[in-house]
């Protein structure tokens, strides 16, 4: 029994040495625990997002301020346009327009604009914010209220989900596929064998990078095609926009690809720098689900995620038809994200590998 216990003794002392090991079986689990419940504790029911716009005035104000100290309601104030807009793309459930109010009076009229594709749905909350107007105006003949239906795109699940997948699928071939091949390669000395021969590494690398962007390619063929053919989705905005945004996110996480094959001592260590980068990405950035339904000090961190501006630059021409206007700051970030990681690829860049 001593010698037993004796070695249960030292296989402790050897995980608890393992810093990977123990980060894998600890402290990995315990940041899934926080993340996800950060995710699902938010769930308060069901939320409206109502767009507040139209003529200033205190019964205005006053409905504001009665919406906002309501929790059913996510609030937005902004011009006309840009909510009703909002309304058309499916980021807005209502917007109330106030107009003017008449001469003498200190309640305006109020127009509730709804997605008619809601069919029957839309009247719970168009009575839920009729119920508020009356209420702050002191009843219900003192609140002129009128609704006007909008034809939005009518979004499905579907249409918001293959772009993340999308996604997902370029960064994973970038930063978990590429690190750890480069890692390898290094290991086993191709990357030395390359170098005495008239092959140039920067040749080399350029038809990995090519490899890798045509793959990405296909994999937005075929997973556009499954979710067309199968599931009924609509592509809505410009191929090319598209295309161009494909590649310019499969730079980026090749070039972080590159950069963590550069720091990895060894392919097990950069599969779990792979994993520790890509996996917070994975369930922060909008994959599975809207990063507004985050809680708000979380939604701030998650503008630190490249994935989440990939995500943003493709759903933005194939879920809502938006064209160059609405994706050029999410391109910038993702190319100033590849300068950085290359930047850094290129400091730590290795031959040979190094000691353990």
């Amino acid at each position: 029994m001593r010698p037993f216990l004796a070695m249960v003794k030292a296989n402790l002392k050897m995980t608890v040495r393992n810093r990977q090991a123990l980060f894998w079986n600890l402290a990995f689990p315990a940041i899934f625990i926080l993340i996800f419940g950060a995710v699902f504790s938010n769930d308060n029911g069901v939320t409206f997002k109502v767009g507040i716009t139209g003529v200033d005035s205190p019964y205005r104000a006053a409905v504001i301020q009665t919406l906002e100290a309501n929790s059913s309601f996510d609030v937005h104030i902004g011009d006309q346009d840009k909510e009703l807009k909002a309304l058309k793309d499916n980021d807005r459930d209502y917007v109330l327009v106030f107009a003017q109010p008449a001469a003498g009076q200190s309640v305006a009229p109020v127009q509730i604009s709804y997605d008619e594709t809601q069919g029957p749905n839309a009247q719970v909350g168009i009575n839920v914010l009729s119920q508020v107007l009356m209420g702050v105006a002191g009843g219900e003949n003192a609140a002129p209220i009128t609704t006007h239906p909008i034809e939005t795109l009518n979004i499905t699940y579907i249409d918001f989900f293959i772009p993340g997948i999308l996604a997902m699928s370029i960064m994973n071939a970038g930063v978990i596929g590429l690190s750890t091949a480069f890692v390898t390669y290094r290991e086993k000395g191709i990357l030395r064998r390359i170098k005495v021969t008239p092959f140039s590494l920067t040749s080399f690398i350029l038809a990995r990078i090519v490899t890798t962007l045509l793959i990405a390619v296909l994999q937005a063929v075929v997973l556009i095609s499954l979710g067309y053919f199968i599931y009924g989705f609509t592509m809505r905005g410009n191929v090319f926009l598209v295309l161009i945004t494909i590649i310019i996110g499969a730079l980026a996480f090749l070039a972080i690809g590159f950069a963590l094959s550069g720091i990895a001592r060894n392919a097990e260590t950069a599969a779990s720098y792979a994993n520790l980068v890509t996996f917070p990405m994975l369930f922060l950035s909008g994959t599975f689900f809207p990063v507004d339904s985050l809680p708000t000090w979380l939604q701030g961190l998650t503008r630190l995620l490249p994935l989440r501006y990939l995500i943003d630059a493709l759903r933005e021409p194939m879920m809502r038809g938006h064209g160059i206007a609405s994706t050029w700051t999410d391109l910038v970030v993702l190319l100033v994200v590849f300068a950085v990681a290359m930047a850094v690829a290129v400091r730590f860049f290795k031959w040979d590998a190094r000691p353990a």
